[in-house]
């Protein structure tokens, strides 16, 4: 729950303006843990702020207060602040304090899964889906791999992804047939295949594994995302996964990259 909290700071030009934060509530610290206490207020706070707890132009309570909610010296809240300061995350305003900035989105945040269409709304970017081609094949031997010998035919979506009308995304998308019967009659230029999935045949993507590759772009690649034959790119394969642990759908992309770029913070264990 946030609360708001008016504050009355310092004229600035012979103008007086009001400031406002919100509390920190239940800050997830563990001090057991071997991830460095900056770095999980640090993480802590960048939650707040992507889930909209923390809105943009509020204010961040004083240090003291900061150390008080999270329990911890005000070095640590320092430095956490000065890594979201960093990344765009906050900002400071000499004289008055440090407010949520505009999330720095140059990055996917991988601790969540979105879609395609999500992802690129969270940049504030115009996303729009090409469908090439819509067809039905039979399993291959890394299609049985994925979804077992059981299931014999796949639904094979092949579509083209652009980002403010360029293209950026190749990708190829296998469902099984048995999980989805009719599938052809929707429209993929503009909805999205997680949203029809659960809509229409009450299937919840939960979860995905990815693997991530560098490549260089083939002919076909070249041509559908404009780019020089051997530019390198992103090879991404995705299996998606519901809740029960049952694979739901598997996609290949090629992936120029412009929106995709990672950024994964890793601690090191302390010796034992």
């Amino acid at each position: 729950m946030k609360i708001p909290v008016k504050l009355l700071g310092k004229k600035v030009s012979n103008k007086c303006y009001e400031r406002k934060y919100y509390r920190m509530d239940k800050p997830r610290i563990d001090k057991l843990s071997h991830t460095p206490l900056y770095a999980q207020v640090k993480d802590d706070m960048k939650e707040k702020i992507n889930s909209g707890i923390l809105h943009v132009g509020d204010y961040l309570p004083s240090e003291f207060k900061l150390m008080e909610e999270y329990n911890v010296s005000r070095t640590t809240i320092r430095q956490a602040i000065d890594i979201l300061v960093q990344e765009n995350y906050l900002a400071r305003k000499r004289g008055v304090g440090t407010l949520i900035a505009k999330p720095k989105t140059d990055y996917w945040d991988l601790s969540e899964l979105r879609s395609f269409d999500e992802e690129a709304q969270r940049k504030g970017m115009v996303s729009r889906t090409k469908l090439i081609d819509f067809s039905t094949v039979k399993s291959d031997d890394e299609l049985a791999d994925i979804f077992g010998g059981s299931e014999k035919d796949f639904y094979k979506l092949e579509r083209l992804r652009y980002i403010d009308e360029s293209p950026l995304e190749l990708v190829t998308t296998y469902i099984p047939k048995s999980l989805a019967a009719n599938l052809e009659k929707f429209d993929f230029s503009n909805n999205s295949l997680f949203d029809i999935l659960y809509k229409y045949y009450n299937v919840k993507v939960n979860y995905a594994e990815k693997t991530f590759t560098a490549i260089n772009a083939d002919k076909e690649d070249s041509k559908a995302l404009e780019i020089k034959q051997g530019t390198a790119i992103q090879l991404v394969k995705t299996v998606t996964f519901d809740a029960d642990y049952n694979p739901v759908e598997f996609s290949v992309s090629r992936d120029r990259g412009l929106i995709s770029k990672f950024k994964i913070s890793l601690s090191r264990k302390k010796n034992r």
